[in-house]
């Protein structure tokens, strides 16, 4: 799962039940999908707006333009507003606000005390539908998007991660990287990226939750006031084609000023619409979340092998990324890699037990349950999911858990866990 490894009232705790019935969901005329829940325990409103648009919409001449786009729409100023008069008017009203970009969104957030709300929601559409970006303003944040390129590339974890995605999914949207490469970033022409934005930043391919101490109704005619005007635009289309398909396990090497190594093992796993998806996050738990997990007692504990080892199930609107992480010695390399694929093997073979169920199901949902104690969470998660799967994912989650038997864990452990056509990055000491 997807969650940022993040109810709104006790209804949440209680099983098989969940907020879509409090849940105002209303759809405006130009397309704007609007998702309205009252919650009053905290004087405090949370708006979360999420664009179906991506790294994966991206053309080649076009890489890095979403997230370079989010930034200038965060900090860049509109046709009615510098940056810096967007962001002193934002400290006046007490409001955190913030951006980010994924392979299959960009979502924006604004979360402020209650009275606040007509704010909110008027500059946020000024920021959605009338950003500008002179070019000089457009230099200085391609320099802030270069410099988290640089501070990207020299960390060992996330220039082992980019470069594991860009073997494991070649041909595929999900292997660009989402910050985007410093010669297009560098180059891409201002009017490209104002078109790429009027295109796609439209009511239609978007979905906005507001979350927090408000009225429903009064609420969705502030919405409307607000956004209900804009135009359609044009659909966000995906650039998607089926990763390539591997018969060998593929090795990269990555010499760094490191002291320790770092190696990730990675596969393909199933869609976010795979009901296969339920029994890898159980499986992702039992193998490797935390101290009791299967790969940490074996290789840490027993064999001493490495300093760390985990082992995630990462869903995406597309394929999924299944992978295994270790911090080791150097010299460690060869022999922790194949005590994993034992592990694996293992698992394969013999599968899971009841207990191991039992637990991972109970972890599972903990973690779900604790990550939307928060308003802003929660209107994260809902419009985020619904931008690719649907709310609806968010909401069935747990019951998705707590239905998935051992034998449809144990069947997709044979059919995902991989141990003969991964992806092997290793980070190294030069």
């Amino acid at each position: 799962m997807r969650f940022v490894l993040t109810g709104v009232c006790l209804l949440l705790f209680l099983p098989g039940i969940g907020i879509s019935a409090d849940l105002q969901i209303t759809e405006l005329d130009n397309g704007l999908k609007v998702m309205i829940l009252e919650n009053h325990q905290v004087p405090q409103v949370n708006i979360s707006t999420t664009i179906k648009v991506g790294a994966k919409n991206e053309t080649d001449f076009f890489d890095g333009a979403t997230h370079l786009l989010e930034h200038l729409i965060l900090f860049r100023g509109t046709e009615k507003m510098t940056g810096e008069e967007v962001g002193d008017a934002m400290k006046r009203h007490g409001a955190y606000f913030n951006g980010y970009t994924s392979s299959d969104w960009t979502d924006f957030v604004i979360s402020l005390p209650r009275e606040n709300l007509e704010f909110a929601l008027e500059i946020h559409a000024d920021m959605l539908f009338r950003s500008n970006f002179p070019e000089a303003e457009m230099s200085k944040e391609r320099q802030a998007v270069l410099e988290e390129i640089n501070i990207s590339e020299d960390n060992p974890f996330s220039k082992a991660y980019r470069s594991t995605l860009k073997v494991l999914f070649e041909g595929h949207p999900y292997s660009k990287n989402v910050l985007g490469t410093k010669e297009r970033v560098a180059n891409i022409p201002r009017d490209s990226v104002y078109a790429y934005y009027k295109r796609y930043y439209a009511p239609n391919n978007m979905t906005m939750v507001i979350v927090g101490d408000l009225d429903a109704q009064k609420t969705l005619g502030l919405v409307r006031k607000y956004f209900g005007d804009f135009p359609e635009g044009s659909v966000a289309k995906d650039n998607y084609n089926l990763p390539m398909k591997r018969a060998k396990v593929v090795e990269i090497e990555i010499k760094k000023d490191v002291e320790q190594a770092y190696l990730i093992m990675s596969s393909i796993g199933p869609k976010a619409d795979s009901p296969r998806q339920f029994p890898l996050d159980i499986m992702s738990v039992i193998l490797g979340d935390g101290e009791s997990s299967r790969l940490w007692k074996k290789l840490k504990d027993e064999m001493g092998l490495v300093y760390s080892i985990s082992f995630f199930f990462e869903t995406n609107k597309y394929e999924g990324l299944i992978s295994s992480i270790s911090t080791l010695d150097p010299a460690n390399i060869p022999e922790v890699e194949k005590a994993i694929n034992e592990v694996l093997t293992d698992v394969k073979e013999n599968g899971f037990t009841e207990r191991e169920l039992r637990k991972a199901k109970n972890k599972i949902k903990t973690a779900h349950y604790i990550s939307m104690e928060r308003g802003l969470d929660i209107a994260d998660k809902y419009s985020e999911y619904d931008s690719f799967i649907g709310y609806e994912f968010v909401e069935n989650y747990p019951h998705n858990i707590e239905k998935t038997t051992l034998a449809e864990l144990n069947a997709a452990a044979r059919e995902y866990l991989n141990t003969d056509s991964y992806v092997k990055t290793m980070v190294v000491p030069k």
